[in-house]
C-alpha cells in the first residue's frame, strides 16, 4: 500500500511539473564575470523559480565571444532549447534577449530576408520584459560609430528589425507562443515623462504589434541599470523591470502568475489602452516600394505618431501602388496564428487584387473567387515550410512569405467569420463539422465539446470539394450543444458554437 501511495504521489508530481525556464539577458556594452550569471540582470528570479521546483537555464549573451549578431544568438538559443531535451520550455527575456527569441522563432538568418523557421519551437510561454521590438532610443546618426553588430541591430529602422517585423505575410508571427509583455514608463523628462523606460520607448516595447491590448502590462519601472542605459543618459529613477528584488514586486507577480497559469497577472499594471501616451500614440515602421514590390526608398521609423494605424504599439506600413496583400487566412475561418497548411482553402485580403493569378513557389493556385479586395485559392498538398506567395496583374505585383505547417485546423461557421454557429450537418446525436487545414494526414488528435472529448467517427477530406475537410463526431445526446474546438498537431482550431439539436 505504501509503495502504491508513493507511486501515485510521484506520478502526480511528474504530471504537475512545470517546463524548464530559459532566462535570456540583454545587451552589455562590456562583459565581466558578473554577466555570466543571471543575478546581474534578473536579480532573484532564478532562485525564486527554483524554489518553486522549476529548472532554470541562463542563456547569457556575454558567454559568447566575438559579439555575434542577434541572428546567430537566435540560432544558438535554438541549440540550447533542443539540448534541454524537454518537450517544451518557458522563456523570460530582458531587453535584447526578446529580439533573440523572436529571431529564433522566425529562423532569421544573418542574410537579409532569409529565414529558416524551426518546425517545432518547443516554446510554451514567453515573458517579454522591455524588449526593444522596434529599437532602443539610439539616434540613427550614431549607428556607424557603435562598437558591434548587436548595438547596430538595436538602432530603430534598421533592416534586421524590419525583417523581423515582416517575416510572415509582412507581419511578425510569434508562432502561437503564449506571451505577455512587461514594459516600463518611468522614464522621460518633464512633459515626456511616461514615454519610455530610460532606454526603450513604450511604443517599441509594447507587444500590441502582434498581440491583443491586454497582453502588454505597463509598470512604473525603468529598463535596468545596464551600461547602455547609462551611456544613453536619458535618465530613469525607479526600480529596474527585470532585476527581481524587493523594490519591484509587480514584475515578479506577473512572471510568477503567468508562468504558473493563474490569471492574477491580468490585474497588475495597466494595458496600453489605459496609458496616457499609448492610448493616443503609436509607432510606424515604413518602407516605400514600387508597383512590383521593389524598395523605392529607405526604411522609415517614427516612434510616436498621433492618429496612428495602431494606437498602443507599432504598425508596419508598406507604401506601394498596384496589388497589396494585407493578410492571408484560412477561408471563412479565423485563427490566432498566421500559419497555413497544405491543401488548405485560403483567402487573400488586400487592395487591387482583381484579375491576379496567385503563384506559390512557382506553382499557380486554383482560384474559386477573385475581386479587388479578396482572392480565394487552394494551396497545393506539396507545399511545406516557408514559401513565397505572389499576386500579379497589369498594375504590378507583390510577394510575401507564408509559413506552412503540417496541420492547422480552421472550422467553418455559418456566416463565414470563423466565430458563432458552426457550419454543420446534424442527425440526432451525430454531427458533421466542416473545416479546412487538416493537411495531408487528415487526422485530428481530438475534438472537444465544452472541454470534454467526444468520439470521432470520420476525419478527412469531404467528398466533392477540394480543400474541404470533414469531421464526424458523436455527441453525448441528441440535444447536446456548446463550444466545439478541434485539436490537431500543435494547434487548436477557432472555437465555434454548436447549436442544440
Amino acid at each position: 500500500m505504501r509503495f502504491l501511495f508513493v507511486l501515485i504521489t510521484l506520478t502526480t508530481f511528474a504530471l504537475a511539473q512545470r517546463p524548464p525556464v530559459v532566462l535570456i539577458d540583454g545587451y552589455h556594452l562590456t562583459c565581466g564575470s558578473e554577466n555570466l550569471a543571471s543575478a546581474k540582470d534578473f536579480g532573484e528570479l532564478q532562485s525564486r523559480l527554483q524554489a518553486e521546483g522549476v529548472q532554470v537555464t541562463f542563456f547569457g549573451t556575454c558567454s559568447f565571444s566575438g559579439r555575434p549578431s542577434i541572428e546567430d544568438l537566435g540560432n544558438a538559443l535554438g541549440t540550447t532549447i533542443r539540448n534541454l531535451n524537454a518537450p517544451e520550455v518557458d522563456v523570460v527575456s530582458h531587453s535584447m534577449g526578446g529580439l533573440i527569441l523572436r529571431s529564433y522563432l522566425s529562423g532569421k538568418q544573418i542574410t537579409p530576408g532569409v529565414f529558416q523557421p524551426p518546425a517545432d519551437t518547443k516554446v510554451r510561454k514567453w515573458v517579454s520584459i522591455a524588449t526593444p521590438n522596434f529599437g532602443a532610443l539610439i539616434p540613427s546618426l550614431v549607428a556607424s560609430f557603435l562598437p558591434d553588430i548587436q548595438a547596430r541591430e538595436l538602432v530603430p529602422g534598421n533592416q534586421f528589425l524590419f525583417d523581423l517585423a515582416t517575416w510572415n505575410q509582412n507581419h511578425d508571427d510569434l508562432r502561437g507562443v503564449d506571451t505577455v509583455g512587461i514594459i516600463g514608463n518611468a522614464g522621460g523628462p518633464g512633459p515626456l515623462g511616461g514615454t519610455n523606460d530610460g532606454t526603450v520607448a513604450v511604443t517599441s516595447a509594447s507587444m500590441s504589434f502582434t498581440l491583443p491590448d491586454g497582453r502588454t502590462r505597463v509598470l512604473p519601472y525603468c529598463h535596468g541599470a545596464g551600461n547602455l542605459t547609462a551611456v544613453l543618459g536619458l535618465g530613469c529613477d525607479a526600480p529596474p523591470l527585470a532585476k527581481i528584488q524587493n523594490d519591484n514586486p509587480l514584475s515578479w507577480q506577473i512572471v510568477d502568475s503567468f508562468l504558473s497559469g493563474t490569471d492574477a497577472w491580468k490585474t497588475i499594471g495597466h494595458p496600453p489602452s489605459q496609458d496616457k501616451f499609448l492610448s493616443q500614440f503609436g509607432g510606424v515602421l515604413s518602407q516605400p516600394r514600387d508597383d512590383n514590390d521593389r524598395p523605392a526608398g529607405p526604411i522609415g521609423d517614427q516612434n510616436f505618431v498621433s492618429n496612428p494605424p495602431l494606437p498602443g504599439g507599432y504598425a508596419v506600413v508598406i507604401n506601394k501602388p498596384g496589388p497589396r496583400i494585407a493578410l492571408i487566412t484560412p477561408s471563412a475561418a479565423s485563427l490566432p496564428v498566421l500559419s497555413l497548411a497544405p491543401r488548405m482553402l485560403i483567402s487573400i485580403y488586400g487592395d487591387n487584387l482583381a484579375l491576379s493569378p496567385v503563384i506559390v513557389n512557382g506553382q499557380a493556385l486554383p482560384l474559386n473567387y477573385s475581386s479587388e479586395h479578396q482572392i480565394n485559392a487552394l494551396l497545393p498538398d506539396t507545399v511545406s515550410g516557408l514559401a513565397r506567395l505572389t499576386v500579379r496583374n497589369d498594375r504590378g505585383s507583390q510577394t510575401v512569405n507564408i509559413f506552412i505547417e503540417d496541420v492547422v485546423p480552421a472550422v467553418f461557421t455559418i456566416d463565414g467569420s470563423g466565430t458563432g454557429p458552426a457550419a454543420i450537418i446534424r442527425t440526432a446525436n451525430f454531427v458533421s463539422l466542416f473545416l479546412t487545414g487538416l493537411g495531408k494526414s487528415g487526422v485530428p488528435s481530438r475534438v472537444t465539446l465544452n472541454d470534454m472529448t467526444v468520439p470521432i467517427t470520420y476525419a478527412g477530406p469531404a467528398p466533392g470539394f477540394r480543400g474541404l475537410d470533414q469531421i464526424n463526431i458523436e455527441l453525448p445526446s441528441a440535444t447536446a450543444s456548446g463550444t466545439v474546438v478541434v485539436y490537431a498537431g500543435k494547434h487548436a482550431s477557432n472555437a465555434v458554437r454548436l447549436p442544440s439539436g
